[in-house]
């Protein structure tokens, strides 16, 4: 309204022209507007300060000094709106020297602020380490101990991580149930991480703290491994040794893989290789992984489908300590426990005649002499053995002293370390015409002669007569006598 009026005024009274009106009305009307406003805005502040002090034990000086040093943003607003204010008509000069007072004020009482809250936080720390230190220390976290991991190079991080395309998590959780479906147990879970000690593609895999067995791979490349049946070498590709089974290899490019595959070599990608090495390191040492508190926890889901059989025959027949290193021996050879009825059944009618764990385990072999023989058979139903001559079977038999508490071989070092030996020559030789075989022997040494060969041929085989179901055709390629 003042400005129109003055607009008015200006243009008819005096004859002005728009702009001059416009200019002195304008600024006389925000005079005006100031002159009216700030007198109540100076006693709407001082009530405030009043009202607001009642609680306070200060003077008013005091308080009003108080609150507005309290507040630093307070004095950066109102450095910026004097600031602000040079760009009217007003003298630049007096708000220039307000505007920097006020911004040196809050500057200064910014810096005070987080020197004390810095202060402050080192006073916790201290008080925090002091009362660590005081507290005696906990090292039962230290004894902690993961049963099954997987350390990696930092090159391999990608493989882990799903963000970059990295799909070993995923095969090890199909490990996991595949494990689970071939031998019958519950593998713990896979601790995965990164140790900076390894090669940058350098993988150890442990169980219960101790590194059984390491590899080499590498993330961008894949792995071509001889089948027997490839066609020549492949030009350009890095020799090397498959981890898990030990079968010459070649480390190669994506552009190097259809000539690997024309070759007729079997190509994986390197997360694979991991994965099957870690599956081969599991089921060899599936014995190790079974506690007994997998043996509860197998219990109790064998209890939901048959109550009668676990309610008569655990604690009672069989301690589960019992079952537990029956169902060892058994993985020890790689035989499947799946098949946990059948298995606590044979241990139920066989554990009144005797207490020795290790022909409690015959017993339970030939009870799933089905499984063991569908292992080594080919495609025609027929088994490749080489058979022990009785002569060898009964000196092997004489060494043995059985009793409550177990078998022991009481045969001299030099004669087994022979024996093995022969069976090792028969082996190789069977092995050359291109067919695994397993050794067939009597089944009161088999456990011994299998024991014998656990160090020199843990991949052979052992089984006895009563593990042969019918149908499956026995094919004798050899035999081991005392003279080879």
């Amino acid at each position: 309204v003042n400005v129109l009026g003055g607009l008015y005024v200006g243009m008819v009274d005096k004859g002005w022209e728009v702009w001059p009106c416009l200019n002195l009305y304008t600024k006389l009307t925000i005079g005006d507007g100031l002159v009216s406003q700030i007198p109540a805005f100076i006693v709407s502040l001082g009530a405030g300060l009043i009202v607001t002090r009642t609680s306070s034990r200060k003077d008013l000086g005091d308080e009003v000094i108080s609150q507005v040093l309290n507040r630093p943003k307070a004095l950066i607003i109102t450095a910026g709106f004097l600031m602000l204010m040079t760009l009217t008509g007003v003298p630049k000069l007096p708000l220039l020297i307000l505007g920097a007072c006020c911004g040196g004020l809050a500057y200064v009482l910014t810096r005070t602020e987080q020197q004390k809250t810095q202060t402050a936080h080192v006073a916790e720390q201290e008080r925090a380490a002091a009362e660590t230190r005081a507290q005696p220390e906990k090292v039962e976290k230290l004894l902690d101990m993961d049963t099954l991991e997987l350390e990696v190079g930092y090159g391999l991080v990608r493989m882990v991580d799903t963000a970059k395309g990295g799909d070993l998590l995923d095969r090890i959780s199909m490990i996991r149930r595949q494990i689970a479906m071939e031998l019958g147990i519950i593998v713990p879970p896979c601790r995965i991480r990164d140790n900076m000690q390894l090669g940058a593609n350098d993988y150890v895999v442990k169980v219960k703290g101790q590194s059984l067995a390491k590899g080499e791979t590498y993330p961008e490349q894949f792995l071509a491994m001889d089948n027997g049946a490839t066609s020549g070498p492949i030009p350009g590709g890095s020799l090397t040794t498959e981890p898990a089974f030990g079968l010459p290899a070649y480390w190669i490019t994506e552009s190097e893989r259809p000539q690997a595959e024309l070759l007729n070599y079997t190509v994986v990608e390197a997360s694979a290789v991991v994965a099957t090495h870690l599956t081969e390191v599991i089921k060899t040492h599936a014995h190790e992984l079974l506690t007994r508190q997998e043996i509860k926890n197998l219990l109790d889901n064998l209890k939901q489908r048959v109550p009668a059989l676990v309610e008569e025959v655990v604690p009672t027949q069989v301690k589960p300590g019992e079952l537990q290193k029956v169902m060892q021996n058994l993985l020890r050879e790689r035989v499947p426990v799946r098949d946990l009825e059948t298995i606590l059944e044979t241990l139920g009618d066989y554990s009144g005649r005797t207490k020795d764990l290790d022909v409690l385990t015959e017993f339970a072999r030939a009870a799933l002499a089905r499984t063991i023989c569908k292992q080594y058979v080919d495609d025609q139903d027929r088994l490749w053995c080489i058979t022990i001559d009785p002569t060898l079977e009964e000196l092997i038999n004489g060494h043995l002293d059985r009793s409550e508490r177990g078998t022991t071989n009481t045969m001299p070092p030099h004669t087994a370390q022979q024996v093995a030996q022969r069976v090792a020559d028969k082996v190789a030789e069977v092995q050359q015409t291109g067919r695994n075989a397993v050794v067939l022997c009597n089944p009161q040494i088999r456990g011994a002669l299998r024991r014998m060969l656990e160090t020199s041929l843990p991949g052979v085989a052992v089984l006895a007569y009563n593990e042969v179901v019918n149908g499956i055709a026995v094919e004798a390629v050899a035999m081991v006598g005392m003279n080879g």
